[in-house]
């Protein structure tokens, strides 16, 4: 009876020591009365002076005292707002990718907060069968109940680590989606410019037919070259060939688009520029590195206190009933010290890691807000050129139907103003582009509450 008392007892005390040991501020080894803990347990009743109270630490992101404790960097994922306009044609895109998801990122989100979950439970007693033959042919069957008293801290740091996970699988689903939703967009966007730059190209096209009628008409007559005939037929080609091209990539960013939303999409007859993202918004990468160096430094917490043996108790109940106290893990060598500073260094270079990965966003952002001032400066000068070029063409036209151009002056002229129209057209959707890409690098492509 004796012996099922101590086991029955220590059952219950094993839990309530671990959380002294892995409790909050001021718990520990030290906080610990062996010789009163034992005395509970022979007597049956723990006594509160003695062993402290269990922590009641079950969610995913607490604190010691058992109230939530929001993850920040998860808290700054749900709170981004997307920067596209609610209702405009970038939302619908992004509102049919994100339908047509395959959900790959968020089942590992889910693994890592399950992980987690299961975690939170490391400070709870194991409880497991143990059957055995002897050598008389006796079956022993117990049910033995271990439960870690002191383990330097390496529990504690395996719920950080898989709180840290959580994080790190969160940051993960947010850029593989934001960078899906940049894909999307870039292929809308992309298509858009094919298909004004194959309009532009097709009505250069019938204008140099015309020119091509007019110089064939005078090359017939002996008025013209007929080297001038080639010449125009020439750009005639062209202009041909460059309609059909950017007609096939229009159609096939389209194609690309209506696979990825499962739908056909249509285009807007003009793009739209998007509005840039709040300046202080930190980038998806720098979170990113954030998220690995807490893991990082979860991990370092348990290679130091997996160098250093544990305090546990076991009881068995069943056939033969017994309990004790035991020392398990590695044992203390010449490189213990050497293992546990190498820890020490692996936490501190994730914290590098995490300089130098705002250093490259601050960085990567700077050049693309540059560009984006470069590219309203060129802006503006296309548009001067192209109402520049616009002008000279109706005035060599004018003086053409005055007798005082040649028709190839004119040709020269039109294909000219063409090509600025086209120019322009690069410059303007290299705008949107980029501001897609700013859009990206912060991960405001969606709300994070949708994400």
């Amino acid at each position: 009876m004796a012996h099922k008392r101590i086991s029955a007892t220590l059952l219950f005390a094993a839990p309530v020591l671990l959380s002294a040991c892995m409790g909050g501020e001021g718990a520990g080894l030290a906080n610990l009365r062996p010789v009163a803990a034992a005395r509970a347990m022979v007597s049956g009743a723990p006594s509160a002076q003695t062993v402290a109270t269990p922590a009641q630490d079950t969610s995913i992101f607490a604190n010691p005292t058992g109230q939530k404790q929001p993850s920040p960097i998860v808290t700054s994922l749900q709170a981004r707002n997307s920067v596209l306009i609610s209702g405009s044609d970038y939302q619908a895109i992004v509102t049919a990718v994100l339908q047509s998801a395959s959900g790959a990122t968020a089942a590992d989100l889910k693994a890592a907060r399950l992980r987690a979950e299961a975690r939170e439970k490391n400070w709870l007693p194991t409880i497991g069968p143990s059957i055995s033959l002897t050598s008389l042919g006796d079956l022993v069957a117990n049910i033995i109940i271990e439960q870690v008293i002191y383990d330097n801290g390496r529990r504690k740091a395996e719920r950080e680590f898989a709180r840290a996970d959580v994080e790190v699988a969160a940051v993960g689903l947010s850029e593989a989606v934001n960078d899906r939703l940049a894909e999307a967009l870039t292929l809308y966007i992309s298509a858009a410019k094919a298909r004004d730059k194959s309009a532009m190209a097709a009505t250069g096209t019938s204008r140099m037919l015309e020119f091509q009628r007019v110089v064939t008409a005078r090359v017939d007559g002996g008025v013209s070259n007929p080297s001038d005939l080639q010449v125009v037929r020439s750009k005639v080609a062209d202009m041909e060939s460059l309609t059909s091209t950017q007609s096939e990539a229009s159609n096939t960013a389209l194609a690309e688009l209506s696979a990825m939303t499962t739908r056909r999409i249509g285009l807007p007859a003009a793009i739209q520029p998007m509005p840039l993202p709040q300046a202080d918004l930190p980038a998806l990468s720098v979170l990113r590195a954030q998220a690995e160096a807490e893991r990082t430094r979860a991990e370092a917490d348990i290679a130091r206190a997996s160098a250093l043996p544990t305090l546990g108790a076991s009881a068995a109940v069943g056939s033969s009933n017994t309990a004790g106290l035991s020392v398990d893990g590695a044992g203390l060598g010449f490189g213990t010290a050497a293992s546990r500073e190498a820890a020490q260094y692996s936490a501190q270079a994730a914290q590098a890691r995490v300089i130098d990965a705002r250093e490259d966003a601050t960085r990567l952002r700077a050049r693309l807000e540059s560009r984006l001032t470069a590219l309203a400066r060129q802006d503006g000068d296309e548009a001067a050129l192209v109402q520049q070029t616009r002008a000279n063409f109706r005035l060599f036209f004018d003086q053409f139907d005055g007798g005082q151009r040649s028709v190839m002056d004119v040709v020269n002229v039109y294909e000219q103003m063409i090509h600025q129209e086209l120019e322009h057209l690069d410059v303007q959707y290299e705008i949107v582009l980029t501001q897609l890409e700013l859009a990206r690098l912060t991960g405001t492509l969606a709300n994070g509450s949708d994400i």
